[in-house]
């Protein structure tokens, strides 16, 4: 190579190089953070929320890198404010939580959750406003899954009763027993109001009937997401009816010793009354409250018939005829020794919830007015919520949010 051309190709080389340097040396761009504020309006179905934990989860989108919250500062009655600083992007974000609130003059809790995605985040995007709800929540025993108490109609349009049943449902992750459970009737309509004296709901519930499982302990193990039927009648009512339900299969059935035209099916275990010369019934439009619990330790049903009786008196008032006093014998089951409980009514007639709002603090239905028709053939069901792993039934103790009303009977083919 002549020294004219290495001179040449050491200074292209050097410019080059000087050109690679000063990309090299020029400044990155530089990331703002942003200062993003979430705001979070507490659920406007409960009385007096306070929030009392958080924990918020801003996933970026870009990246999956994850920034988490669980500081946050009161912005206004019933609303909090989480601030996070994140790099402007896309973020999905996740909001779990507790807040404590007011029930029948009780400090009670509960899970809350939210959620966004793709929320973008820059300095002219900064505040966001979410609602909150509260969390479904998994029970850590039996719940009432179902409850068909409408029974049915004939093809030719004619009511038809015994094919009522209830299914009760392990909702815990182990092996629970059914033994001595107990179906509770309540003594008071949700659809006819008094002012009872005395007044023991925030403490018992008041029942009138009932009916207990057979078993000495552990004859009838449930094994998690699993179920019993307890039915009116334990017999293929298609045989009776083509648009009825077949209930062979139950697991218990109720036998009225009472009625010589009640069916026994053999093959299927009986329940007992919980009161001697009990019968026991489902309204067919509701109308009422059932719950299922257990004795408390040492209490049997004699013991519990004598020992947690007591009276009520009110005033009932007839149209064009004047208030006349009233007194009624009934029986008080401690809240405590209730598992979950199902208010039932219809729109048109609602007056009151008879539970403690601890037990149920809403009702389900099926039927919209009094004797609506197209209330035959149609059951409540809890709502079963998904998972990664098992599903479970949400129970909040609210039957509006946790029931799905009116809807196809689980047993029907």
């Amino acid at each position: 190579m002549s020294i004219k051309h290495l001179f040449y190709a050491l200074a292209v080389s050097g410019m080059l190089s000087g050109a690679v340097s000063c990309a090299d040396d020029e400044p990155e761009t530089e990331v703002v953070p942003v200062d993003f504020t979430l705001r979070l309006n507490m659920p406007i179905s409960l009385t007096d929320p306070k929030l009392t934990s958080v924990d918020c989860a801003f996933t970026r989108v870009e990246t999956g890198d994850e920034v988490r919250i669980t500081e946050f500062t009161e912005a206004e009655t019933g609303a909090y404010e989480v601030v996070a600083t994140l790099e402007e992007g896309t973020y999905n974000i996740a909001v779990s939580g507790q807040i404590a609130y007011t029930l029948d003059g009780n400090t009670a809790e509960r899970d809350i959750e939210a959620s966004r995605e793709g929320v973008a985040v820059s300095a002219a995007s900064d505040v966001l406003t979410i609602e909150t709800t509260v969390a479904a929540m998994k029970s850590d025993d039996f719940v009432i899954e179902e409850i068909f108490y409408t029974g049915t109609e004939t093809p030719e349009g004619m009511p038809y009763y015994g094919d009522q049943y209830m299914k009760i449902t392990n909702n815990s992750d182990r092996t629970l027993y059914a033994d001595g459970l107990v179906i509770f009737k309540s003594a008071f309509m949700t659809v006819e109001k008094y002012d009872y004296t005395p007044d023991i709901m925030s403490d018992y519930f008041s029942v009138d009937s009932g009916l207990i499982l057979p078993g000495s302990g552990t004859d009838y193990p449930v094994a998690p997401g699993a179920s019993v039927v307890i039915a009116d009648t334990a017999i293929d009512h298609t045989e009776f009816n083509s648009l009825s339900l077949d209930l062979s299969g139950a697991t218990f059935e109720y036998f009225n010793t009472l009625d010589d035209e009640d069916m026994d099916n053999p093959d299927v275990p009986n329940v007992t009354t919980l009161f001697a010369d009990d019968f026991w019934t489902w309204h067919n439009r509701g109308f009422y409250t059932y719950a299922i619990g257990r004795l408390g330790e040492g209490v049997t049903a004699e013991s519990f018939a004598s020992d947690y009786a007591y009276t009520v008196e009110y005033e009932m008032v007839v149209p064009d005829y004047g208030t006349f006093p009233m007194s009624d014998d009934y029986w008080k089951v401690p809240n405590s020794w209730i598992i979950d409980a199902v208010n039932l009514s219809i729109e048109e007639s609602f007056a009151w919830i008879v539970t403690s709002p601890l037990l149920d603090a809403g009702w389900t239905y099926c039927g919209k007015i009094d004797g609506d028709e197209t209330r035959f053939g149609k059951s409540v069901r809890r709502k079963s919520v998904s998972t990664t792993s098992s599903p479970y039934y949400m129970d909040t103790n609210d039957s509006t949010a946790d029931f799905i009303p009116e809807t196809s009977p689980s047993l029907k083919n």
